[in-house]
Protein backbone atom coordinates (compact mmCIF):
# COMPACT_ATOMS: atom_id res chain seq x y z
CA UNK A 1 0.00 0.00 0.00
CA UNK A 2 2.86 2.28 0.99
CA UNK A 3 4.49 1.62 -2.95
CA UNK A 4 1.19 2.34 -4.10
CA UNK A 5 1.02 5.88 -2.45
CA UNK A 6 4.45 6.62 -3.20
CA UNK A 7 3.69 5.85 -7.06
CA UNK A 8 0.49 7.49 -6.69
CA UNK A 9 2.49 11.00 -5.39
CA UNK A 10 5.36 10.13 -7.79
CA UNK A 11 2.60 10.07 -10.63
CA UNK A 12 1.11 13.13 -9.92
CA UNK A 13 4.32 15.19 -9.55
CA UNK A 14 5.26 14.27 -12.82
CA UNK A 15 1.62 14.80 -14.57
CA UNK A 16 1.95 18.55 -12.58
CA UNK A 17 5.19 18.91 -14.54
CA UNK A 18 4.32 17.92 -17.60
CA UNK A 19 1.20 20.28 -17.37
CA UNK A 20 3.86 23.19 -16.83
CA UNK A 21 6.10 22.15 -19.60
CA UNK A 22 3.03 22.37 -21.69
CA UNK A 23 2.17 25.78 -20.76
CA UNK A 24 5.58 27.19 -21.26
CA UNK A 25 5.78 25.12 -24.57
CA UNK A 26 2.74 26.51 -25.78
CA UNK A 27 4.07 30.27 -24.45
CA UNK A 28 7.13 29.86 -26.25
CA UNK A 29 5.51 28.88 -29.15
CA UNK A 30 3.42 31.88 -29.33
CA UNK A 31 6.00 34.30 -28.60
CA UNK A 32 7.68 32.36 -31.41
CA UNK A 33 4.65 32.93 -33.89
CA UNK A 34 4.58 36.45 -32.94
CA UNK A 35 8.38 36.95 -34.26
CA UNK A 36 8.04 34.87 -37.09
CA UNK A 37 4.89 37.40 -38.58
CA UNK A 38 6.45 40.57 -37.13
CA UNK A 39 9.59 39.10 -39.28
CA UNK A 40 6.79 38.89 -42.34
CA UNK A 41 6.98 42.39 -42.48
CA UNK A 42 10.66 42.93 -42.48
CA UNK A 43 11.27 40.48 -45.05
CA UNK A 44 8.60 41.84 -47.52
CA UNK A 45 10.06 44.67 -46.99
CA UNK A 46 13.37 43.62 -47.70
CA UNK A 47 11.86 41.55 -50.83
CA UNK A 48 10.93 45.22 -52.13
CA UNK A 49 14.32 46.62 -51.61
CA UNK A 50 15.93 44.57 -53.26
CA UNK A 51 13.14 44.62 -56.19
CA UNK A 52 14.40 48.18 -56.26
CA UNK A 53 18.10 47.94 -56.27
CA UNK A 54 17.88 44.91 -58.95
CA UNK A 55 16.08 47.43 -61.14
CA UNK A 56 18.50 50.67 -60.41
CA UNK A 57 21.28 47.78 -61.15
CA UNK A 58 19.61 46.81 -64.38
CA UNK A 59 19.23 50.56 -65.59
CA UNK A 60 22.94 51.50 -64.55
CA UNK A 61 24.05 48.67 -66.79
CA UNK A 62 22.10 49.84 -69.44
CA UNK A 63 24.00 53.04 -69.00
CA UNK A 64 27.39 52.01 -68.76
CA UNK A 65 26.66 49.83 -71.86
CA UNK A 66 25.88 53.26 -73.98
CA UNK A 67 28.93 54.95 -72.56
CA UNK A 68 31.26 52.31 -73.72
CA UNK A 69 29.87 51.69 -76.63
CA UNK A 70 30.89 55.63 -77.05
CA UNK A 71 33.87 55.82 -75.04
CA UNK A 72 34.88 52.84 -77.67
CA UNK A 73 35.88 55.38 -80.59
CA UNK A 74 38.13 57.40 -78.82
CA UNK A 75 39.94 54.10 -77.44
CA UNK A 76 40.23 53.60 -80.98
CA UNK A 77 41.24 56.63 -82.04
CA UNK A 78 43.79 56.98 -79.13
CA UNK A 79 45.20 53.06 -80.10
CA UNK A 80 45.33 54.79 -84.01
CA UNK A 81 47.03 57.96 -82.86
CA UNK A 82 49.59 55.75 -81.22
CA UNK A 83 50.52 53.21 -84.19
CA UNK A 84 50.87 56.31 -86.34
CA UNK A 85 53.54 58.05 -84.28
CA UNK A 86 55.18 55.12 -83.72
CA UNK A 87 55.22 54.01 -87.34
CA UNK A 88 56.63 57.55 -87.94
CA UNK A 89 59.10 57.13 -85.54
CA UNK A 90 60.31 53.86 -86.92
CA UNK A 91 60.21 55.73 -90.53
CA UNK A 92 62.28 58.75 -89.13
CA UNK A 93 64.95 56.59 -87.80
CA UNK A 94 65.04 54.34 -90.74
CA UNK A 95 65.76 57.33 -93.10
CA UNK A 96 68.49 58.52 -90.60
CA UNK A 97 69.88 55.24 -90.94
CA UNK A 98 69.67 55.21 -94.99
CA UNK A 99 69.78 58.73 -96.04
CA UNK A 100 74.10 59.70 -96.44
CA UNK A 101 75.81 62.01 -94.12
CA UNK A 102 76.35 65.34 -94.32
CA UNK A 103 78.90 67.22 -92.91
Amino acid sequence: MRDCVSQRETHDDLTSELVKMAGVLKANSLAFGDLVESDKGLVQETAELLERSVTGVGKQGVRVGKFRKRSWGTTGMTWLAMLVVVCVFFMLVLFMKVAPKRY
